[in-house]
């Protein structure tokens, strides 16, 4: 875990490269934008030949006003029957980049699973724009969604308009909430000064469960409100070994796979040394990134080993769970980071209702 201080000239915003999306993985880069150009006309529609419904003044701020007019296949449910589209039209040359900021009503391992036995599939964004002839074709097969909820993310379109037009058109059926669209005009590299700082104090220990605020219609992103904590929750963490607490400082300083691992109601609290940075220039401004090289597993039924800390996942792996020919690296320094801090058993923070009786004859 890093963080890295981003120095830039006053006046523009910097976005990252950042988003969840399917193998390659996005290359860490910044993109710059001294002007927003918002689209001149957007809308929703249900199925790639459907109504349109106007979405302009939904996708021109961030306002935590979404088009949000397509149907869940259920009542609270994380997936979506109908295609999700949005159009926009703007004037920008074939050097652009299409800033979003949103976020994922995501779908758990089993709405994945279910809706691959059903014959749809969950459809990740693509991305089209309009040939010669006006006919949508698809010039970026995956775009990715946000990272986490609300995220911004960038899509690059360098190259990518056909013809003229410069219509842009999003599809998929995940539940993918917009919140703000734009354009940059140019995807070029900015000039920014990054400085990257290590940890110099890491500690991990038990904090609780944030309260969280849910939407009974599932149409705005749940909060967690830091301030008001309670130390159970609905659920126990996964039977295993997790990090012992205390100092973790020497486990986040590089990416080696001493991973610290951590589990529900955990807190992971880092200190970083600012005195380190260097002073910022005159008519420039300062953002901040946190770099996180990790991996997580939720407990969905359908999700592989939800029910233990085991195997433990490394870089090298060529999928997970990984094949018998694998494993976890056994030399002498991971032998230590095992014995060392794998220690601590999971807690039980739900009690069962019964406790277990002896058989009997």
């Amino acid at each position: 875990m890093q963080l890295i201080a981003v120095d830039h000239p006053a006046g523009i915003s910097i976005y990252t490269n950042d988003k969840f999306k399917s193998p390659p993985y996005p290359e860490f880069r910044l993109y710059e934008a001294a002007r927003k150009i918002h689209p001149e006309r957007a809308f929703e529609m249900h199925g790639l030949q459907g109504s349109e419904i106007a979405a302009t003044a939904r996708l021109a701020r961030i306002d935590h006003s979404y088009p949000d007019a397509f149907r869940h296949n259920s009542a609270g449910s994380r997936s979506c029957t109908a295609w999700f589209s949005i159009s926009v039209s703007a004037a920008a040359d074939n050097r652009a980049a299409l800033v979003l900021n949103g976020w994922v009503d995501w779908a758990d391992g089993s709405t994945f699973l279910g809706a691959s036995q059903n014959g749809q599939g969950l459809q990740f964004p693509y991305l089209q724009v309009k040939d010669a002839a006006g006919a949508w074709r698809t010039v970026v097969e995956d775009m990715g969604i946000p990272s986490g909820k609300p995220k911004t993310m960038v899509v690059d379109l360098t190259g990518k308009y056909l013809s003229a037009s410069r219509q842009v058109r999003i599809v998929t059926n995940l539940c993918v909430y917009w919140d703000e669209a734009f354009l940059i005009a140019d995807a070029r590299v900015p000039q920014v000064k990054l400085t990257r700082l290590n940890a110099q104090d890491a500690d991990v220990h038990f904090r609780g469960f944030s309260r969280p605020v849910i939407d009974a219609t599932r149409q705005q992103p749940e909060q967690f409100l830091y301030n008001d904590v309670r130390p159970v929750s609905n659920w126990n963490p996964t039977p295993g070994l997790y990090t012992r607490y205390g100092d973790v400082q020497t486990l986040v300083q590089k990416a080696d796979d001493r991973m610290v691992v951590m589990g529900s109601g955990d807190e992971l609290s880092l200190d970083f040394p600012a005195p380190q940075l260097p002073p910022l220039a005159a008519g420039w401004s300062r953002d901040f990134l946190l770099l996180v090289d990790g991996w997580a597993k939720d407990s969905d039924a359908n999700t592989a080993f939800s029910e233990s800390v085991l195997p433990l996942p490394f870089h090298g792996m060529s999928a997970y769970p990984y094949p018998k020919s694998e494993h976890f690296p056994d030399d002498s320094e991971h032998a230590r980071y095992v014995h060392d801090y794998l220690t601590r058993p999971a807690l039980q923070l739900i009690r069962p209702l019964t406790h277990a009786r002896a058989p009997t004859e």
